[in-house]
């Protein structure tokens, strides 16, 4: 895809993402409570930052790109959802994003580096997670997440669809490329101001978002129709940055697609998305 293209496929995300609102639509009424912050070492040494929250079967939650844990499951509530219905979250900020920066070359990423650290944090902790959610980038995640440990209780997949399954398909992580270049040269661009208030917003970094493309890797329907666990795929009705949700679900065995209200970003904030995590969730209890 032409850079100017791929751009314009990613700058609405950017846009709105950019704003901590934009993922919060209506007032969360779960009364919060703060969750307690840790580090680990990963797997090649990196300082992992993650939070947790609650009790129970451990329910890991991966978030977007260019988020942070905070944007993604705390602000809107979810994380404190899941956590009020007798589960243990552990939300990481992913490598390259919030409070879990890094510092070397982006080129010096190994491969699947973000699968490999909540591989690692899970040894850290000492256990294996009941149930995998992730969402955007986190869904990404996710899938090689399972396909390299084959560890997860259950899956959630949250606003991805049949494009993640499509290893040719580079135009996403193109767009988010060139954005990120863009602003790195200076320029006075949507795309590049856009994702300059979003690392603003999450205390993320160019450098960090650059090496966080390297580990968003898509994983091939072949290997897709290899998995052996209950799926939930997740959707808002307005979203169609990455596909078809309910097509992915009809590449995973035995998966299950819910639909909820929103684009790709305000359906964080639908409240029927904690509802079906949730549900899910309860089903292998």
């Amino acid at each position: 895809m032409h850079p100017k293209a791929a751009i314009s496929a990613v700058l609405l995300s950017l846009a709105l993402a950019a704003a901590p609102a934009a993922c919060a639509s209506p007032p969360v009424e779960t009364a919060m409570t703060a969750p307690e912050t840790h580090t680990f070492q990963s797997f090649d040494g990196t300082t992992i930052s993650y939070l947790e929250l609650g009790d129970g079967p451990l329910v890991l939650l991966l978030h977007g790109f260019t988020a942070n844990a905070d944007l993604n499951w705390v602000r809107p509530g979810v994380a404190q959802k899941i956590a009020d219905a007798g589960y243990r979250v552990i939300a990481p900020d992913m490598r390259g994003h919030g409070a879990s920066p890094v510092p070397d070359d982006p080129a010096s990423w190994p491969r699947d580096a973000i699968a490999r650290d909540q591989i690692a944090l899970m040894k850290h902790l000492g256990t294996e997670p009941y149930a995998v959610v992730g969402y955007s980038m986190g869904a990404i995640s996710a899938l090689r997440y399972e396909l390299l440990s084959r560890s997860s209780g259950r899956l959630v997949l949250g606003g991805v669809g049949d494009s993640v399954a499509d290893e040719s398909n580079s135009s996403r992580n193109d767009g988010f490329r060139a954005a990120i270049e863009a602003a790195m040269r200076g320029e006075d661009t949507p795309a590049a101001k856009a994702i300059l208030a979003r690392a603003k917003a999450s205390g993320g970094t160019l450098e960090g978002y650059l090496g966080a493309l390297s580990a968003r890797i898509y994983t091939g329907r072949d290997l897709l129709e290899t998995f052996d666990l209950p799926v939930l795929v997740i959707t808002g009705d307005q979203d169609t940055d990455n596909g078809s949700g309910a097509a992915l679900a009809e590449i995973i065995p035995g998966a299950q697609y819910k639909q909820i209200t929103g684009t790709h970003v305000s359906a964080v904030g639908d409240p029927a998305l904690p509802e079906a995590i949730i549900a899910f969730l309860n089903e292998g209890r």
